[in-house]
């Protein structure tokens, strides 16, 4: 299972600033966060439970121009409550900016994983270094990157036709 798996999603005051972007988004601001350097996802999926939209806010680690592949790390694992919604309705609504899309999600390989992690850090190596910090996570190397690559869990977001 992967390392951020182990941790708990966030809770309280610290999910409401988590949703603070989602909000954001919602008011037509999508893609503000390029002017930062960053570029993020809009979820919009449908609740495993309840049935209604549900709306979460992810990094971008990389976008692949060439295959429109998108990927993201799933940053609290299994336990993320918009992952398992899609694991629950693959099909779902990604917004990128003011592009907004159907899309389905493919869990990476973990060598692949390390592809991923290692290209985003080479781009934005500061902003890279902070997010991991964020969620508790150090390393020193990208070789040391590379090795922990098994322990997260990294989607391919595919728009759909």
């Amino acid at each position: 299972m992967c390392e951020t798996s182990e941790r708990k999603p966030p809770r309280g005051w610290l999910k409401f600033l988590f949703k603070v972007p989602v909000y954001v988004a919602r008011m037509g601001f999508a893609g503000w966060e390029r002017l930062i350097g960053v570029e993020w996802m809009l979820l919009t999926t449908v609740g495993r439970k309840s049935g209604k939209k549900r709306s979460s806010m992810v990094d971008v680690l990389v976008h692949d121009r060439a295959t429109d592949t998108y990927y993201i790390e799933v940053g609290f694992g299994v336990r993320s409550d918009w992952y398992r919604n899609i694991q629950a309705s693959p099909t779902f609504v990604a917004q990128v900016g003011r592009r907004t899309f159907r899309a389905t999600a493919e869990e990476l390989p973990a060598e692949r994983t390390a592809d991923v992690m290692v290209d985003c850090f080479r781009r934005q190596p500061k902003y890279f270094r902070r997010v991991m910090k964020m969620v508790g996570i150090t390393f020193s190397t990208e070789e040391e990157l590379r090795r922990m690559a098994p322990r997260w869990l990294l989607l391919a977001i595919h728009p759909q036709e």
